[in-house]
């Protein structure tokens, strides 16, 4: 239950990113809400998981504080943390890994080529996340902790 409502949740807020640049709190809440819950219950979540959430809102904060000129929405920073809710600590640095990569190539491919200045990151974190997903369900990790 646990990964269907993060898939589930995950899509609606694609969608809404995609057509609408925006991330809706009491999706974001609802969602959190229902992953804590859950992921109690079923023993997916565990207290590293929820120190991770707190970690990449901190990360964000310092970075908005030090550079408040940078481009970052706050939907992909509620989304980010909600991710490493989901994966916990171990996935979360591959996901760091390919949503950075991802990211670099669709911020060329809408600004360079369809030149528009912002770009649903929603989506291509939900993308990342799937990524990892299988990696990690066939047992492909390349970091060692």
């Amino acid at each position: 239950m646990f990964t269907i409502i993060f898939y589930i949740f995950s899509l609606l807020l694609s969608y809404t990113d995609y057509r609408k640049f925006l991330v809706p709190n009491d999706i974001v809440i609802a969602m959190s809400v229902m992953m804590i819950v859950f992921g109690f219950l079923n023993s997916n979540i565990y207290m590293s998981s929820i120190i991770l959430c707190f970690i990449v809102l901190l990360f964000f904060i310092v970075l908005l504080l030090i550079n408040r000129h940078i481009i970052l929405g706050g939907g992909d920073i509620k989304y980010m943390m909600i991710v490493a809710l989901y994966l916990g600590v171990e996935p979360f640095a591959l996901f760091l890994v390919v949503t950075g990569l991802l990211q670099t190539i669709t911020l060329l491919f809408i600004q360079k080529i369809k030149k528009r200045k912002i770009a649903p990151m929603v989506p291509v974190m939900f993308l990342s996340a799937i990524i990892v997903d299988v990696l990690t369900l066939f047992k492909f990790y390349p970091f060692k902790f």
